[in-house]
């Protein structure tokens, strides 16, 4: 994976996994979780097979997501909850992004440099170089993408 992508992957399998028992020890009570879901279009289309990550601006804490064969996705705070903390968010949807357990199921790695050799479909700009936003609120919320890419 390029070095971008193994630094995400490595986050996601970190918010996903915990470090040793402190997952267990997660207090769910006092967390405020917001169930947030939506649909990811590229050119028009349904963007299938995409992580759709929600990065707190603050805490850097992040809920994910996989698009479904319609572009759907609904957001993880972790392998035991849904949701998402309320504020304001970075969001990026990368087709190349792995989750070990989630989405890597049968992908093919170069044996030479050790990367997954899943293209990309997702533009930088909203991905490597995210420009999308969103502030989540408590209640239940969809967040809509309409991506764009230059190659159409």
């Amino acid at each position: 994976m390029s070095k971008c992508y193994s630094f995400l992957y490595c986050i996601l399998l970190a918010c996903m996994t915990g470090c040793g028992n402190r997952q267990a020890s997660v207090n769910y009570d006092v967390i405020d979780l917001v169930d947030v879901s939506g649909n990811i279009t590229l050119n028009g289309q349904p963007l299938a097979g995409a992580v759709v990550s929600f990065t707190d601006e603050e805490s850097s804490r992040m809920s994910y997501g996989i698009t479904d064969a319609n572009g759907s996705y609904r957001l993880n705070f972790d392998k035991q909850k849904m949701g998402v903390t309320p504020g304001s968010k970075i969001v990026k949807v990368s087709t190349a992004t792995l989750i070990e357990g989630i989405n890597d199921d049968g992908v093919k790695i170069d044996e030479e440099t050790g990367e997954s050799k899943v293209k990309e479909q997702a533009p930088p700009q909203y991905n490597t170089k995210s420009e999308l936003r969103a502030v989540v609120e408590p209640g239940n919320h969809e967040f809509d993408f309409s991506l764009t890419s230059s190659a159409q």
